[in-house]
């Protein structure tokens, strides 16, 4: 065993948790966009980078989405039975077979062609999230829900599952976008929600990774363990800084600001296309923490800045 190199995962598999989780937090999304490529620099295969991008969600994650899980609505007629709940049972469904689905779509259609078509994917996800039609400020969420709308919220779910399952990046890249441009939920809303559905993706999707035909893979439990170990202080402390900027009344840029996950995976996946993987899994490492410092940024600005609205309302509240 090589001591110096273990030592060396063992200090910055947290520090790769913090920074991913923080961003994870915010948007309510996963990491696997920057545990993959850094499990790949240190010599993992792609089944195991995967599993570990997938498994340390949860444990990163879980204390927040039980404090929030509440206040999604479960009530009958609400957001969360009729959204909510149909995605998450479709994702289970896909998730409870992630290890298989991966090693099939790898096997058939072969690692190029599933680039190409993620990087089409996020092109499309980036350019809704820029320009696509949302909730703004004051909106209010849809309240009326039928058969079908339930019935797309599981197809979502689905789709969502197979996604995290094949790429290990988690389903939020699916989630978010269906729920914010797709059903017209408000940021606030949306994020609650895909904190939640990641959490039942990354659960059913990491847990098949740990068992192959070996049997249990204590690799990959490990460095999930040491990279949740970091995520479970970003994961939260994110979540609370996009409460702040809800509460200053910048959602629509919340929402927006999701598009530059989009471009650092499609920097990335084309630099990887390109045959320069090494460069496209140090430019990911730069752009995250290139992220961490804007998100620290916007929110220190957001707080400085509140729109008027914000302000009236929170002058209401303290009033009643």
């Amino acid at each position: 065993m090589d001591w110096t190199y273990w030592a060396t995962l063992c200090a910055v598999a947290p520090v790769i948790g913090f920074i991913g989780m923080y961003s994870g937090g915010f948007w309510g999304v996963g990491c696997g966009w920057l545990v993959v490529p850094t499990m790949l620099i240190f010599g993992f295969t792609p089944m195991e980078a995967a599993g570990v991008g997938l498994l340390q969600m949860a444990p990163s994650m879980i204390g927040t989405v039980c404090k929030e899980a509440p206040r999604i609505g479960w009530g009958a007629g609400a957001f969360g039975r009729n959204l909510t709940l149909p995605m998450a049972l479709g994702a289970l469904v896909t998730s409870f077979c992630g290890l298989p689905i991966n090693e099939f779509f790898h096997r058939i259609c072969g690692s190029t062609a599933i680039s190409v078509g993620f990087a089409g994917f996020m092109l499309f996800i980036g350019w809704k999230t820029l320009f696509g039609a949302a909730r703004s400020f004051g909106d209010e969420s849809p309240t009326v829900f039928n058969a079908s709308t339930r019935f797309w919220a599981f197809v979502c779910g689905l789709g969502a599952g197979v996604f995290s399952s094949v790429l290990g990046v988690g389903g939020a890249m699916v989630f978010r976008p269906a729920l914010a441009n797709g059903f017209k939920a408000t940021e606030e809303e949306t994020a609650r929600s895909v904190r939640f559905l990641l959490l039942t993706t990354t659960l059913t999707g990491g847990a098949t990774y740990l068992f192959s035909g070996d049997g249990f893979d204590e690799t990959v439990f490990v460095l999930a363990a040491l990279i949740a170990v970091g995520g479970a202080i970003g994961f939260p402390l994110g979540a609370r800084s996009h409460r702040v900027v809800l509460e200053a009344g910048r959602s629509n840029l919340a929402r927006r600001s999701f598009a530059i996950i989009c471009g650092i995976v499609l920097i990335n996946v084309s630099l990887k296309l390109a045959g320069l993987t090494l460069a496209s899994q140090i430019a990911t490492g730069v752009c995250a923490l290139g992220l961490t410092t804007f998100l620290v940024s916007f929110v220190g600005w957001a707080r400085r800045n509140p729109t008027p609205d914000s302000v009236a309302a929170r002058r209401r509240g303290e009033r009643s």
